[in-house]
């Protein structure tokens, strides 16, 4: 019997297996899908349901709670206006391009523009889990988890 057992560890030391969830969850709030193996998937689950819970209040907590998840640490790495000195106006657009998804600040904002008030009558369930077989490489168990509309 599996009592108490909180989450899949997945192979994985902690700080990894979180790396990777949170990866997992701004790819998923980006693009409103994911595909990859079926136990990342259903651990996804949890998370993703918790994210889109916490989005349908639009408060200022509750968008400092989601950006410790989507952001991270990311307020320590060096501003856009020093990346900005001594480069080329092509490297400037790659930088600002790029910036959204260094800081991750715009997922905070797309969470709670887009998901959460298309969700803020449904009492759960956001999420479909679909199997898709079996990877090529290693035999693993695939699947997509995406948004329901």
């Amino acid at each position: 019997m599996n009592h108490r057992i909180d989450h899949r560890k997945l192979g994985l030391p902690h700080d990894q297996r979180m790396a990777l969830l949170t990866n997992l969850q701004r790819q998923f709030i980006r693009h409103g899908y994911v595909h990859t193996t079926f136990g990342r998937a259903k651990e996804l689950q949890r998370l993703a349901e918790k994210l889109i819970t916490l989005s349908k209040e639009d408060s200022l907590a509750a968008r400092r709670r989601a950006r410790q998840v989507l952001v991270g640490h990311s307020s320590s790495n060096e501003g856009p206006e020093k990346m900005m000195l001594r480069k080329t106006e092509t490297e400037k657009l790659q930088i600002l391009t790029s910036l959204s998804m260094l800081t991750g600040e715009d997922l905070v904002k797309h969470l709670f523009d887009n998901i959460g008030p298309r969700y803020k009558t449904r009492n759960g369930g956001y999420t479909r889990l679909t199997k898709t077989g079996l990877r090529r490489g290693d035999g693993a168990q695939t699947a997509v988890l995406e948004l329901v509309d």
